[in-house]
């Protein structure tokens, strides 16, 4: 994705509002057609900056480029970008086809050009027969369809969603999440999304910023962010990980050998301890436990302290043996054979590709 053209590009801007740092020198750029997504805790700066890219606010240093051109001074209402809430902000007296035209009909646009880009518009969401009802008709999955056709009706290069759909059920988020791919796919508008829910970035995304306190920490691949955190921050914020305290043996490069109690293994250098302590993320789905802990590299005894059924998986907080670190296992449940019992002394092992060091923070 390096080599394709980018519709949005940020270089070295920071935003303060008064004596904090919402967003603290940072640079990106999102290629041309691809799902673009800012993910981070509450007061990270990701929504800080989708209002700087749709120009509802102003950086106080840096560039902020869209399709090419700089945005300093450009207007939100002359940019070529589109923002859907996760309010969906529709008119309660306009019909679902009104409320999509209304962008439409205050740029003047030809009456027959309005009708076939609204019918376009909802059918793209699946909505074309909702087209003359009232949005209190609608239920909330079907409302957030409609913002998304009213903001796409307008041909943006750029989508700009904020969080929208927070205010939705688990199970219709989920829905959502693959209709936003979907669509994205369809029309092949540049999307940049806000969230602060990992799943929602990992299923739907192409590429990620994870952010923390006004700073991209990492930008990658979904895939490539799990797999490979690039600090502990993002080990921890994305998907579920042990945290493991170590002595680090020798001097740390691509791998490094570190210890635990009496126990020895190889982790991935991800950023290098300077001194002989650092912590290493071990996910839970990496971890075999009983008799699928044979072939692994790194094995060890320890102690079934908790069973937690949670549907598709089982989780084992286990104590290991010879330390007081307990880790948490996650093994899939497939509904062939009971869980180990609480109080069992069992086998643990994982890979060394499972593990990844950081320096503490």
């Amino acid at each position: 994705m390096g080599n394709m053209p980018s519709d949005v590009e940020f270089t070295n801007v920071s935003k303060v509002f008064g004596t904090f740092l919402a967003v603290d020198d940072i640079s990106f750029s999102v290629p041309k057609g691809s799902f673009f997504s800012l993910l981070g805790p509450s007061g990270c700066g990701k929504t800080t900056t989708l209002r700087m890219t749709s120009g509802f606010e102003w950086p106080d240093a840096g560039t902020v480029r869209i399709a090419g051109q700089d945005m300093h001074n450009v207007a939100a209402y002359s940019r070529p970008t589109n923002m859907v809430f996760q309010r969906w902000a529709l008119f309660p007296h306009m019909t679902v086809a009104q409320n999509v035209a209304f962008g439409l009909e205050v740029d003047r646009r030809p009456r027959e050009e309005i009708r076939r880009r609204v019918a376009e518009a909802l059918e793209l969401v699946d909505l074309l027969s909702f087209a003359d009802r009232k949005p209190r008709q609608l239920s909330g999955g079907q409302m957030q369809r409609v913002a998304l056709a009213r903001a796409l009706v307008k041909q943006p290069k750029v989508l700009l969603l904020d969080e929208p759909l927070g205010a939705l059920d688990l199970k219709l988020r989920m829905q959502m999440q693959l209709e936003l791919k979907r669509i994205q796919r369809e029309v092949g508008t540049t999307f940049m999304y806000v969230t602060h829910d990992q799943g929602e970035a990992m299923t739907m995304s192409d590429q990620i910023a994870v952010m923390n306190k006004g700073k991209i920490e990492q930008l990658d691949t979904p895939q490539a962010i799990y797999d490979r955190p690039a600090s502990r921050f993002v080990a921890s914020f994305i998907g579920n990980t042990n945290l493991i305290p170590v002595e680090v043996v020798g001097t740390p490069g691509p791998t490094a050998r570190v210890r635990l109690g009496g126990l020895e293994f190889s982790a991935a250098t991800g950023t290098a301890p300077k001194g002989g302590k650092g912590t290493v993320s071990l996910r839970y789905e990496r971890i075999r436990i009983g008799a699928d802990a044979a072939s692994r590299d790194t094995r060890t005894r320890a102690l079934v302290k908790d069973v937690i059924f949670s549907g598709s998986a089982i989780l084992y907080v286990v104590a290991l043996e010879g330390s007081d670190v307990e880790l948490t296992v996650e093994a899939p449940h497939d509904g062939t054979s009971a869980p180990i019992a609480k109080g069992s002394a069992v086998d643990i092992g994982w890979d060394g590709g499972a593990t990844t060091l950081f320096a503490d923070d």
